[in-house]
């Protein structure tokens, strides 16, 4: 799970998605998922 701030979130997820990684959910399951509870 990736949480901290929108910037730190973004890198990440791009980090995560060069790496072959798929970003999940919980209707389509994935790799990793992204914290959205405090995003914005």
């Amino acid at each position: 799970m990736i949480c901290g701030s929108m910037a730190m979130i973004a890198d990440t997820k791009a980090l995560c998605e060069g790496a072959g990684l798929a970003e999940g959910s919980n209707a389509n399951p994935g790799d990793y998922v992204v914290e959205k509870a405090f995003a914005g």
